[in-house]
């Protein structure tokens, strides 16, 4: 485990997913970050990578070949390299293997460096092809933050504010696939969603188009928690379908899951992001902490 610290605030990272597993004032030591209970989730904020949700009968075809590669890529499960440790940065790293060829034919190099900069925690991303061929991938984040007056007793454990202008949404259905129609945004009269086993009622809640640029999380009180900014192209809002949970995930996806019925190449997945040989992608996401860090 990599911790590090600015005074203010502290995270601490696993080799394994090179994914933040605490995100904590240094003050009150309040926890920001959902803490891996696999009574309801055991992830915290797995990187997502090469592909994020899922695919239209577990394949994806590239080259001609049709692969099995599981829900959200295989990186998050794997043990990542850290390359550059210093007070309140760290920079992890992960590599093509003969093993990764196997079931994703790319040669790539995908780096990670966490930055804490007053009460906010950045994560920058790059995906480097080192190959004279094109790398299609997809990435994506899946912060989980903690609801801080979660009780079983409650109906309504928070909201979310999101920023940006969106119109619908999204859902994935069968397979974990994008449905064709698109829905109405469950949000209240004072524009904020309920986080409510009836929201998710049908398990995410998924924006594209840019039209999210950040999501607040607020407590029962509608008072701020934490806010997750990013300038991808797609937004999930997450917590497991029909389960009453101490946490919400806000995640930013460069990418979307297939289309329900999808049987075309990796290339012309939702949001596919390509990377030429020789070249460099680069992403980003950042978790602010708000409430209750002094």
């Amino acid at each position: 485990m990599v911790q590090i610290s600015n005074g203010i605030i502290t995270a601490s990272i696993s080799e394994v997913g090179a994914e933040v597993q605490s995100l904590r004032c240094c003050k009150s030591g309040r926890e920001y970050m959902w803490h891996g209970d696999a009574k309801w989730w055991n992830g915290h904020s797995p990187i997502l990578f090469p592909i994020v949700g899922g695919l239209w009968n577990g394949t994806c075809r590239i080259d001609g070949a049709e692969l099995q590669i599981s829900k959200h890529g295989f990186v998050r499960r794997a043990t990542w390299r850290a390359i550059d440790v210093q007070t309140d940065r760290a920079t992890f790293e992960i590599c093509s293997t003969v093993g990764t060829f196997k079931v994703f034919p790319y040669a790539f190099r995908l780096t990670v460096a966490y930055t804490l900069d007053n009460r906010t925690l950045k994560a920058d991303f790059s995906v480097h092809n080192p190959s004279g061929c094109d790398l299609w991938f997809q990435l994506g984040g899946h912060p989980a933050i903690v609801l801080p007056d979660w009780d079983e007793s409650h109906t309504v454990d928070g909201y979310l504010q999101l920023e940006g202008d969106p119109t619908h949404v999204l859902r994935a259905g069968e397979q974990g696939c994008l449905e064709p129609d698109t829905y109405s945004v469950p949000a209240d009269a004072d524009g904020l969603i309920p986080i409510s086993v009836e929201t998710f009622s049908h398990e995410a809640l998924i924006f594209e188009n840019h039209e999210v640029t950040a999501a607040t999380v607020l407590d029962r009180n509608r008072q701020p928690v934490a806010r997750v900014a990013c300038n991808a192209p797609a937004w999930l809002f997450w917590s497991p379908q029909g389960v009453h949970t101490p946490f919400v995930c806000c995640e930013p996806w460069y990418g979307l899951c297939d289309h329900q019925g999808f049987n075309g190449p990796v290339s012309e997945r939702p949001y596919i992001n390509c990377v030429h040989g020789g070249h460099t992608w680069q992403g980003e996401y950042s978790i602010s902490a708000i409430g209750q860090v002094d």
